[in-house]
């Protein structure tokens, strides 16, 4: 992920100019992971809306850029302005150029029979040295075909290509990929829809003054009526509805954001937290905070779903010295620590001014009833509306229904998950929508609070040494954690990554 990524509509995009993407492009095959890019336009915008898998899909890409000029203009109206707007079919042959300079391979998937061998040989005339690895044009309904895929995926490893460039169509392209990409040896993926057909010359594009005028859709309408009158007339008019709403919840912006080993960490400060939950409280319900650190970054470093996870946060929020430093190393002056053990705290306090509501989900039996007596005891005003403390296996489909039904029944305004990393991050993702309120995973707080574990004092995590008091106070558990996350973590900071 670019360090340019915001957040925009419902989805994130990296505001990059067409010459940047490329460079992106070029280090993500370098770095040599399966990593993909997407384009959103209004009707992948419109999908995402309704669509989860797609939503995670889009959460999870290494890369967004924005195809559209009528998104280009919502951007410009929110007051957040994308730099350029960059059509999979203006990307592609320009990752085609810099993939023949340098000497990277492409592979083409999809396309009617023939299209696509037709589309290698016109690209190798325009861009002398290119080197097609291999071409595939699949069967129109191959995704349900076994043993296709089972083809598909041997031949594209067979040929070892350093990108891979899928045309079938949204969302059958992206969806196609994100369920197979594991078996994927590909560093670079790029979704691209009809430029395959495009570069055949088998379908003509619209002309480029009617592409800058925003116009494109009704050129493409024109000549496939049939086809496409439902997608642009009828379910892609959802986008204004859609563009009001995020454009009414910009009224408090979300803080802005420094990528980090892939992971969107917000550059804030404890004040502004507690003043974007409080104050976005109704439109925020169904949405969940992040409290990052070292160990949780490397982690969605190294398991991309962790990484869709913690990138599908309303905010992840620097809980460790080391990623407010460098926020602050990278320009992000205004950056500072917000911890989980303190972020409690600052959020109790106000409600019992406020009259916010609390339930909290985690830990044990005995952790909880210290917790919340201790909680009382402090903040003598505060209404608790609920504890849980869930048991240590997977719930059942039924007790999980239950669970959500008892915490919506208790209407909690913020719910305080305390399960541990990455145990509480997932959770919060997958009832992400179902739970009507705020949830806010800060893992070790509740021990903090209850006084079930000693935290550091003040003066070790001044000096980026918290950690180090809790692997003295548990090396057993916690020795491997720091030990490996640490030395990753600097080494990876150190290289570039």
């Amino acid at each position: 992920m670019s360090d340019k990524r915001m957040r925009f509509l419902n989805t994130h995009v990296d505001n990059l100019t067409m010459e940047e993407a490329v460079e992106e492009a070029k280090r993500l095959v370098l770095e040599r992971r399966n990593s993909y890019v997407v384009t959103p336009n209004v009707d992948h915008i419109v999908k995402i809306e309704h669509d989860r898998l797609f939503r995670e899909i889009y959460d999870g890409a290494d890369l967004v850029l924005t195809d559209g000029k009528p998104l280009i203009w919502m951007s410009r109206l929110m007051g957040m302005p994308i730099k350029e707007k960059i059509s999979g079919s203006d990307y592609f042959p320009e990752v085609c150029k810099m993939a023949a300079k340098e000497g990277f391979s492409v592979f083409l998937l999809g396309a009617a029979e023939g299209v696509a061998k037709k589309a290698a040989i016109n690209l190798m005339k325009k861009y002398r040295n290119l080197k097609i690895a291999g071409v595939y044009s699949p069967s129109y309904t191959f995704e349900n075909d076994a043993e296709e895929i089972s083809y598909i995926i041997k031949k594209i490893n067979r040929t070892k290509p350093d990108i891979l460039c899928i045309g079938l169509g949204t969302p059958k392209q992206e969806k196609f990929y994100y369920r197979y990409k594991e078996m994927l040896d590909v560093p670079l993926t790029l979704h691209i829809g009809a430029t395959i057909d495009f570069e055949a010359g088998v379908v003509k594009r619209a002309p480029k003054w009617i592409s800058y005028v925003g116009l494109e859709w009704f050129y493409r309408l024109v000549k496939e009526p049939r086809r496409l009158y439902r997608r642009y007339l009828l379910d892609d008019v959802e986008i204004f509805p859609i563009f009001l709403k995020y454009r009414k919840q910009m009224k408090i912006a979300e803080p802005t954001s420094c990528n980090i080993l892939g992971v969107d960490i917000a550059v804030t400060n404890m004040k502004s937290v507690v003043h974007f939950l409080t104050k976005n409280l109704e439109r925020l319900r169904g949405e969940y905070v992040c409290v990052s650190n070292v160990h949780t970054t490397v982690m969605a470093y190294n398991d991309p779903s962790y990484r869709v996870v913690q990138n599908s946060a309303v905010i992840a929020v620097p809980d460790g010295k080391p990623l407010s430093l460098i926020c602050r190393l990278r320009g992000y002056r205004t950056a500072q620590r917000v911890a989980g053990p303190d972020l409690m705290p600052e959020i109790l306090h106000l409600s019992e001014q406020e009259g916010y509501t609390h339930y909290f989900y985690g830990s044990t039996e005995q952790t909880l009833e210290a917790l919340e007596r201790n909680i009382r005891r402090k903040y003598p005003h505060l209404k608790i509306v609920g504890v849980y403390s869930p048991p240590f296996r997977k719930l059942t489909e039924e007790e999980d229904e239950e669970i959500i039904a008892r915490i919506n029944a208790a209407k909690p305004d913020f719910l305080w998950v305390g399960l541990g990393a990455p145990k509480q991050e997932r959770w919060m993702y997958e009832h992400h929508g179902k739970i009507h309120a705020v949830m806010l995973g800060v893992g070790a707080a509740f021990d903090f609070h209850a006084g079930t574990a000693k935290r550091a004092p003040k003066w070790m995590q001044e000096l980026y040494l918290e950690w180090l008091y809790r692997l003295i106070q548990d090396p057993r558990r916690l020795l491997r954690r720091y030990v490996n996350s640490n030395a990753q973590f600097i080494w990876l900071i150190l290289t570039g990554h």
